[in-house]
Formats: C-alpha cells, sequence, structure tokens
C-alpha cells in the first residue's frame, strides 16, 4: 500500500474512532437525564379527567402493621420542574404503632432531595380531620396532613393544610387554598416543640368555616370574611418534603439531618353529621415516647 493509501486509511479510522466516542457520550448523557423506570415523572394512578366519584366513607386509622394496597397510596413519582421533591415509596417505614416518613438527599434527574407522601384512598369533603404526629426536626423540613385536590382531578386547586415548618417548630402553619387562590400563611403558637412531642392537631371544615385545633384547644377560625372557604371533596393526605430556593424564606435553609423522619400515629375522618369513631377518642400525649 502506498503512503497516501496508508494515510488515507488511518484518517478514515480516527474519523470512526471519534465518531463511536461522541455516540458513546450522547448515550451516557441521555441516560443521567431520563428517570429509571421505577421512579418515572407522572402523577400518582387515578388522576386525570375528572371521574364519577362517590366520596369515602368516614374513618380512622391507628397506624401499625403493613401497607394495605386497597386503602392507601405510596406516592413514587415526581413532577419536573417543580418544588417539591421526588417522592420515594420506600421512604415510608412501617413500624409497629406507626408510620415513619424520611426525607433524604438523593438525586433523581433533576430533583436532589427525595421525600415521603402516604395518600388516603378516595376522595373526602366537609367534616372533622385528626392527626396524631410528631413532626420532623430540622431546618427545611415540611411535615404536614391536609386534603388537596387539583387541576390533575378535573377539579380547582382547593386545599386545607396543617404544616409544621423546620425553621420553626414551636408553631403550627395553617393556610388554605380556594379556587387556585392561596389564603396565606397563618401562625399558630404551640408552647411546645413540636419534633420533640406526640400531639394531636385536627381541623373542622364546614361550608363556610374551617376550625383548627391543637389538642382539644380551638386555635384559629376562617370564614368567607377573610376568603371563599374550599367546596370541592380531595385526597387526604401526609407528606414530609423540602422545597427549593423560593421555599427557604418559608421553611428555612435546608439543614436537615439527612434521614430525619415525621411519626404519624393516627389519622381520622370523620364526614359532616357522622358520629364515628376518631384519633381523639383513644389518643393520650403521654403514651406515646418522645
Amino acid at each position: 500500500m502506498t503512503r497516501t493509501g496508508t494515510v488515507r486509511t488511518f484518517e478514515v479510522w480516527r474519523i470512526s474512532l471519534f465518531a463511536l466516542i461522541a455516540i458513546l457520550v450522547l448515550v451516557g448523557l441521555a441516560a443521567l437525564v431520563t428517570p429509571p423506570p421505577e421512579q418515572a415523572a407522572r402523577p400518582p394512578e387515578g388522576m386525570g379527567e375528572r371521574p364519577e366519584r362517590r366520596l369515602a366513607t368516614s374513618f380512622v386509622h391507628h397506624f401499625g402493621g403493613p401497607h394495605d394496597e386497597t386503602k392507601w397510596y405510596r406516592s413514587d413519582f415526581y413532577y419536573p420542574n417543580s418544588d417539591h421533591p421526588a417522592w420515594k415509596a420506600n421512604l415510608i417505614h412501617f413500624e409497629k404503632d406507626r408510620i415513619e416518613l424520611e426525607m433524604r438527599r438523593e438525586r433523581t434527574a433533576d430533583k436532589t432531595i427525595a421525600g415521603a407522601e402516604y395518600q388516603r384512598r378516595g376522595f373526602h369533603h366537609f367534616g372533622r380531620y385528626e392527626v396524631v404526629m410528631q413532626a420532623a426536626p430540622g431546618s427545611g423540613t415540611v411535615s404536614a396532613m391536609f386534603t388537596h385536590t387539583h387541576r390533575q382531578f378535573g377539579d380547582p386547586h382547593d386545599e386545607i393544610d396543617i404544616e409544621f415548618l423546620g425553621k420553626d417548630l414551636t408553631r403550627l402553619h395553617a393556610n388554605y387554598f380556594t379556587n387556585g387562590q392561596q389564603h396565606g400563611s397563618i401562625y399558630i403558637p404551640l408552647g411546645f416543640d413540636a419534633s420533640r412531642e406526640v400531639h394531636l392537631y385536627a381541623f373542622e371544615w364546614e361550608p363556610d368555616e374551617i376550625r383548627w385545633y391543637v389538642d382539644e384547644r380551638l386555635a384559629h377560625t376562617a370564614t368567607p370574611a377573610d376568603m371563599p372557604i374550599p367546596q370541592s371533596p380531595g385526597r387526604l393526605m401526609v407528606h414530609l418534603w423540602s422545597g427549593g430556593r423560593d421555599q427557604v424564606g418559608w421553611h428555612g435553609r435546608a439543614t436537615f439531618r439527612d434521614g430525619t423522619r415525621a411519626r404519624v400515629y393516627c389519622l381520622s375522618h370523620q364526614a359532616a353529621g357522622d358520629r364515628t369513631a376518631q384519633c381523639s377518642d383513644t389518643f393520650k400525649a403521654s403514651r406515646h415516647g418522645h
């Protein structure tokens, strides 16, 4: 072979090698940004156009034992380009007398934090909602019990919140949304650190009023004079999360210890007009260790 032929063959070989390297780099980059199949960027099952639905019945659930798929949904998804973390089903822990919701610094696609969310199946409406819980410690945490519905269900954004913000766990943060409009923060002094003690928290939701309670104490009342009251039935859920930069001023800088946990012992909903069992029927603050 002539020298010219040798050089030409070498050039072809070098171009082919560079093309192969470029393809491998592109494949590697695609793998980094594509969510793994078990953690898809998708909403929970049942979202979409508003279905014909019956309201769920009153219930009380004392946690303990394994997950019941017929009554509960473990969130295991994430929303791209949102302030919420990736929800991970394996961060919900089932203990003998409670569930524990864990939060970790863990990357999933564009998310750097993984949190836990547990939903009661069905839609709930007016009545009394109770939770027995201990908030997660650490700045940047948000431990919450709330009702929620949104356009994913074919509804307006209606929501009622009980939340504990890591930057100041001596206050309960209450809030509500009606047709996408937010009332804004309502701070309720507790007189204790919600991450160190187990207490009962509740709200009573009526067509023209919402009342929040700490143990047996009426702590705040909202009426249409403040802002219209939500009217749409919603999902009932508990979760632990931390937001992005826009939430730092609200919940504090995310300096929480990796693996921090919120504990939930009981959750109940007594529908308006019912006289069914509730968490408060058996709760005693001294029963749970801190």
